[in-house]
């Protein structure tokens, strides 16, 4: 299967929007200004400078105002100048709830470099959503931004690897569609919260960053495919739920990278497979083209003082290797 998620976009290829402009008519209650682009009218406000944000609007509305189809917003600050902003709309990012209300009229979405800081539910419960591509500046994605998006298929960020400090809770739950890899290991991030990554059904790999510390919840629970998952740092501190790594009947392969490797004691953090062949869990790592991989245990529930570890049973199919 060739990877589709969390790669370079291939941004040339893509067409350009219509002009964007800068209007005070039918602004949403709650923001300042709407941008439009004749198709698309979104309410925005400016917070700081030539800082400006989507906007969600007071009361339950969403910053939606009309549009459907493919927003592109990677236009905007060019095409924004004016007497009044010469420095045209420098979009930094999005209130919770500010594009709720397009939830099934968009199909992709485009973000520019300046977009820095998406608060939670972005689109939820969609199911014309297809494609999201990110700007090289995202730092956070907040919680349920694209939970129960059941046709995203696509998730891109223009600068390669994506640098996120922050994941949310749910951000990409039951995101059904899906494929390939999911690349956090450039991330720095500490924590995969509860939800962020359940229920995806086509995910096979997912690489988590040398900073992680807690995997809290059901953070990776209940995911069908076949899957790997690479630990680049050394074993989390927590796990907080013993569903956090339910394969729901999948075959998983976790990995720890060669640079915290040693740090992976089979006294400290885990105990000797258990009815689990090496043959079986090597096997299973070069199923997934992994070769030189060593078994090195089973995680189990653990106590000094306080919980360590909550894991007490992995589920069926899982096996550690060393990378």
């Amino acid at each position: 299967m060739k990877p589709t998620v969390f790669v370079l976009a291939s941004l040339a290829a893509l067409s350009a929007s219509a002009t964007w402009t800068l209007s005070t008519e039918d602004v949403p209650s709650g923001c300042s200004h709407v941008i439009t682009d004749g198709n698309w009218k979104i309410g925005v406000y400016r917070h700081s400078d030539d800082n400006w944000n989507l906007c969600k609007g007071s009361g339950n509305g969403s910053g939606y105002v009309a549009g459907e189809g493919v927003l592109d917003l990677r236009n905007v600050t060019e095409e924004t100048k004016s007497e009044a902003f010469p420095n045209g709309v420098i979009l930094k990012g999005s209130n919770n709830g500010s594009m709720e209300d397009a939830k099934n009229k968009v199909t992709e979405v485009y973000l520019p470099d300046s977009f820095e800081n998406m608060a939670g539910i972005f689109i939820k419960n969609d199911s014309t959503l297809t494609t999201v591509v990110f700007g090289a500046g995202i730092r956070k994605i907040g919680s349920l931004a694209f939970a129960f998006c059941t046709g995203l298929k696509t998730v891109e960020f223009s600068g390669g690897q994506p640098q996120l400090t922050y994941l949310g809770s749910e951000v990409f739950r039951g995101c059904t569609s899906l494929e390939s890899t999911l690349d956090f290991s450039r991330c720095t991030f500490t924590e995969i919260q509860n939800y962020t990554l359940v229920d995806l059904k086509k995910v096979i790999e997912i690489r988590l960053p040398e900073t992680l510390q807690t995997i809290s919840g059901e953070a990776m629970g209940y995911n069908q495919r076949p899957r790997i998952v690479w630990f680049y740092g050394p074993p989390p501190t927590s796990i907080t739920n013993s569903q956090a790594l339910n394969s729901k009947g999948g075959s998983w392969v976790l990995v720890a990278g060669k640079k915290h490797a040693a740090e992976w004691k089979a006294d400290e953090h885990l105990l000797a497979f258990t009815g689990t062949e090496a043959a079986t869990a090597k096997a299973a790592a070069e199923s997934f083209g992994l070769t030189g991989v060593k078994p090195i245990g089973k995680w189990k529930y653990q106590t000094g003082g306080y919980t360590h570890w909550v894991v007490e049973e992995l589920p069926k199919g899982l096996t550690i290797c060393i990378m």
